[in-house]
């Protein structure tokens, strides 16, 4: 149970980032599904040049991955799913990872996401996010 509790945020954040891989492959993205990401970006007061940063780095990094760790099999299997509008979790469990790949996107995603805390967020949005976390944990434990 305390593995599953570890890696649970670690095999969301592998969903997330593979699942759209690259602007050819992805399939239209839902509206709704945007609202959140939005949410989050207005309340930081992301500018529209910190929002493309991010976005640059998150495409390059699923790039990334769709290249450089998926093999040809798995990549066919992607893009097959993509077709078929799968949503990203289930897409992700029938790519069956080796554990070399789960931690080889595990990695690539750790890195993406400190580039973007170091390289795009101010001191006081990265404050903003801790706080933010502090309170998430607050409510879970409540």
């Amino acid at each position: 149970m305390k593995k599953v509790a570890i890696l649970l945020p670690g095999a969301i954040a592998l969903m997330m980032a593979v699942s759209p891989m690259l602007a050819a492959h992805a399939r239209p993205i839902n509206r709704l599904a945007q609202a959140p990401k939005q949410e989050y970006a207005n309340k930081l007061g992301l500018t529209d040049a910190q929002k493309q940063s991010m976005k640059s780095i998150r495409e390059a990094v699923q790039k990334d991955i769709y290249t450089n760790v998926l093999n040809d099999g798995q990549r066919a299997q992607y893009d097959a799913a993509v077709q078929r509008g799968e949503k990203p979790g289930k897409m992700m469990r029938s790519l069956n990872l080796s554990d070399a790949q789960k931690t080889q996107i595990r990695d690539k995603m750790k890195a993406a996401r400190q580039k973007i805390n170091q390289e795009v967020l101010t001191q006081a949005q990265r404050d903003q996010i801790q706080q933010m976390r502090q309170q998430r944990r607050n409510r879970r434990g409540a």
